[in-house]
């Protein structure tokens, strides 16, 4: 999970639910609760809490301690390798990233089961909110501590979205780059670091409840939401490469094949995941 809520385009949270912990990853963030947070705090008063013990027992801390610590190491190990393409390859990164975002985009379309002029109309909402991202992008220069906070706030929702990544969140709101580069040098940047944590931690403590109502509410209408702003948002790394990219006829082919190399990765994937999911079948009908 760590690896692609680095890289966007691929989610963290398509990661979890096609390994098979997403429900569990659900659960156990919701049982993190205001009440829980306060007996913890109130133990060394309060020692013979049993409302502590029983909320430590459904929150699944082991499970989440696991997961926290492999994204945390994909984190500091992967950003290094991000931000060498970024410095020398930065229009065929880019490109790379269209072409993984352009194909995960269809795993949402996969999760809509109902389709209506009303669902089109939200996905064509959607796809104007994604187009106007990359004005917020695009003014973005020097962030404060308060926005890199919204953006661990917003990132975190790749958790709890199947096709949406949290990375490409932060590219089209101006932080992609700049929190590889906090993640590169974190003992000069540890306020940063630690207010995205912040945000990333009431963000998933508030965002996994309101998408659960969503969800319950109507699944559809809210997907294809997210679709069109997943379409949409492609404005800004694109905006990114006009602005960067020379456009000789060989720097746009190697785009080109680098776009294709990002569609081809998630093909594979995904090809290798749908084989697992049939061998484990056939396993359990034996």
């Amino acid at each position: 999970m760590g690896i692609c809520d680095l890289i966007p385009g691929i989610s963290g949270g398509t990661i979890a639910f096609i390994t098979g912990i997403y429900t569990r990853l659900i659960d156990a963030v919701k049982n993190i609760s205001p009440k829980l947070i306060y007996d913890i705090f109130t133990y060394p008063i309060n020692k013979k809490s049993d409302s502590l013990k029983e909320g430590i027992k459904k929150l699944d801390l082991i499970f989440l301690l696991t997961l926290v610590l492999g994204i945390i190491s994909a984190f500091l190990t992967g950003s290094r390798v991000i931000k060498f393409f970024l410095q020398e390859y930065y229009a065929y990164t880019l490109s790379f990233f269209i072409g993984l975002i352009l194909v995960s985009s269809k795993t949402i379309f996969e999760h809509i089961q109902e389709h209506s002029i009303k669902n089109f109309a939200l996905c064509f909402l959607g796809f104007i909110l994604g187009l106007m991202t990359s004005i917020v992008g695009h003014l973005t220069v020097s962030p404060s501590l308060g926005y890199v906070f919204l953006g661990g706030f917003c990132a975190v929702s790749a958790m709890f979205l199947p096709g949406i990544s949290g990375a490409f969140i932060l590219l089209i709101m101006g932080l992609y780059e700049f929190m590889i580069k906090v993640l590169n040098d974190v003992r000069n940047n540890i306020s940063y670091l630690l207010v995205f944590i912040a945000g990333a931690l009431l963000g998933a403590l508030s965002i996994s409840r309101v998408i659960s109502f969503l969800f319950k509410k109507n699944k559809c209408s809210t997907l294809y939401m997210l679709l069109g702003l997943v379409i949409g948002a492609l404005s800004t790394p694109l905006r990114k490469i006009i602005e960067t990219a020379s456009f000789q006829i060989s720097h746009v082919l190697i785009m080109v094949l680098w776009l294709l190399l990002g569609v081809s990765s998630v093909v594979l994937i995904r090809s290798y995941i749908k084989a697992c999911e049939r061998k484990s079948q056939i396993i359990e009908k034996d």
